[in-house]
């Protein structure tokens, strides 16, 4: 992260306040709210098992509600500060009696205050004692496809409101040329400032590229293996980039290639996924776990890969030959679909195969092609088994 070169002022903060840019913890709030008033506070305070804690209290009497453009980490999505009357799916009012509802209670221990949509939600712990202020979250299983979070999860997250926001970062700088994805908002609200206030753009720039996540230079600088977000950063891009020379020197550094890096994939089923299979077969001498592989990346492996995998233990699952419908190798296909003990996570999938196999046939029937044929034949006969 880079280094913040002049500290924010009161004026500072005013101007930036005006753009409707809130600070708190150091980090950026965008479409910042009015801070709460002492009437609002007690209204929400009266819906909690114990009493608003500081850190969240802090925050609302800086902004009482805003957008949030970096991410908190560990998979979680966090872009809403809750507040009453917001256009998201609920507002905190609606959020607040949702949790009543699903707990049976008017009174809730964990009193929610941001999220992502539907999926994700951010709580702090009202309940007096020594949880009192910690920050748990929430988040929606996806359906099968989304990776390999399919069920509903739930844990601690941070000691407190405070804690969360410094935990805040970006995994490019929105200034440079991967910019384009969390933080190009920041980047926007700024860049918008800075035809006006150039001075005090400069400070917030310097405060968001502070946050970036600079796995990099932590390799250079033998740091990498010692901080958890850097390690599953830095093998995540190496192994979706197939830069099998860098994955070697992280391993190297001290970095488990095995390790779960996102949504529980590992480097090497990032690597099947992207279809990098020279990375692959690096990665599987070092005899690494391939459990998953095939779910996440079967429509890139051939028949021999497949069959070492599945000899090495990848498991074999519906989701597994979904992946492997997306032009995979029909023969891989068949083969998956032989390891099924059954096919019933399939049925969901019968048409589109149907589809898909009818496709292949009008192909066939154009180019004459023998894989385009085989694919046909293996799809219909899927089809068949899963009704």
């Amino acid at each position: 992260m880079a280094a913040v070169t002049a500290p924010l002022t009161g004026d500072d903060l005013r101007i930036a306040g005006a753009a409707g840019i809130a600070v708190f913890e150091n980090r950026l709030i965008l479409d910042a709210q009015p801070p709460i008033d002492d009437d609002t506070l007690r209204a929400v305070a009266a819906r909690c098992t114990g009493t608003l804690p500081p850190g969240l209290v802090t925050l609302w009497r800086t902004t009482f509600g805003g957008r949030i453009d970096y991410r908190p980490g560990d998979q979680l999505s966090f872009t809403e500060l809750f507040y009453p009357d917001s256009d998201g799916y609920q507002d905190l009012w609606g959020w607040i009696d949702h949790e009543a509802e699903t707990s049976g209670t008017d009174r809730l221990r964990f009193l929610p205050f941001g999220g992502f949509e539907y999926l994700d939600r951010l709580y702090v712990d009202t309940a007096p004692g020594p949880e009192h202020g910690a920050v748990v979250y929430w988040q929606q299983g996806l359906p099968p496809g989304w990776e390999l979070i399919e069920d509903d999860r739930a844990g601690a997250f941070a000691a407190g409101v405070p804690e969360l926001f410094r935990r805040l970062a970006l995994e490019d700088d929105p200034w440079g040329d991967e910019g384009a994805g969390t933080g190009s908002e920041l980047r926007d609200a700024v860049d918008e400032l800075a035809e006006e206030e150039p001075d005090v753009a400069a400070k917030l720039r310097d405060l968001v590229r502070a946050t970036v996540l600079d796995w990099r230079a932590a390799l250079t600088g033998g740091t990498v293996a010692a901080d958890p977000r850097l390690r599953r950063l830095a093998i995540d891009r190496v192994a979706a980039a197939g830069d099998t020379a860098t994955l070697e020197r992280l391993a190297a550094a001290g970095c488990d290639l095995a390790e779960p890096v996102r949504s529980d994939l590992t480097a090497i089923d990032i690597a099947l996924l992207g279809g990098h299979l020279d990375t692959v077969e690096r990665l599987l001498g070092r005899d690494v776990p391939v459990v998953n592989t095939l779910r996440a990346g079967a429509h890139a492996a051939g028949p021999d890969l497949a069959r070492r995998l599945i000899d090495r233990g990848a498991v074999v699952t519906a989701d597994a030959v979904d992946r492997a419908l997306d032009d995979g190798d029909p023969e891989v296909i068949r083969m998956l679909a032989g390891h099924l003990p059954t096919t019933d996570g399939l049925r969901d999938a019968a048409t589109r195969i149907r589809m898909l196999a009818a496709q292949a046939r009008q192909a066939a029937e154009r180019s004459g092609d023998d894989r385009d044929r085989r694919r046909a034949e293996v799809l219909t006969e899927l089809a068949d088994r899963a009704g």
